[in-house]
């Protein structure tokens, strides 16, 4: 179970814009609460613990951070020293993959999605539950309003001439439930 720990930084990423990345840096710690440092100032709030492990939220309005403690900020490498290229790779070790692996911490497991692999997408009240099928892969460079990644192209049964691009980072297990316990998005079956 992931813990907040002292001197140790966190972040997350706003709810409108996940070019805009909040981060804190825990201070000090009892059992039940955190006092972290954001922005220069210093505050305390209330600690929560799920199977995920502890977070906090430390602002109460619709879009607030939620910070958990399995989203710790990495410290920066050194860049490498500079080494002699390698021998490019022959053929027989280039082998096409239909195949891509998304590890998905807040699952505590990995979600692999495949070309023809069904998925189901949760929209909420008064909306069916809609089902598709991964017709492919498309890789979409950073843009002025959307951020760039990787993407299943999804063939919704309700609309099979239209594929819609889905973030692979947004494909979850079922049973997937966000911090605040909605079981709204895409699934694999």
């Amino acid at each position: 179970m992931f813990t907040f720990e002292i001197g140790h930084k966190y972040y997350d990423t706003s709810a409108c814009d996940h070019n805009c990345v909040f981060t804190i840096e825990i201070v000090k710690r009892t059992a039940k609460t955190v006092t972290f440092l954001r922005n220069g100032k210093e505050r305390r709030t209330k600690l929560f613990c799920d199977e995920r492990g502890e977070y906090i939220i430390p602002d109460h309005y619709s879009m607030a951070p939620v910070f958990r403690a399995e989203y710790e900020v990495q410290p920066e490498e050194a860049p490498a020293a500079v080494e002699e290229p390698a021998a490019a790779p022959s053929v027989e070790d280039a082998a096409p993959s239909k195949v891509i692996t998304i590890s998905q911490p807040a699952d505590n497991g990995t979600v692999i999605v495949m070309v023809g692999q069904r998925v189901e997408r949760n929209c909420g009240a008064c909306f069916p539950l809609e089902s598709g099928t991964v017709a492919g892969f498309v890789t979409v460079p950073d843009g002025l309003v959307i951020r760039g990644g990787v993407f299943a192209l999804v063939r919704w049964d309700n609309a099979p001439n239209h594929p819609e691009r889905v973030r692979l980072s947004d494909i979850h297990r079922h049973g997937w439930r966000s911090a605040g316990g909605s079981p709204l998005g895409v699934f694999v079956r």
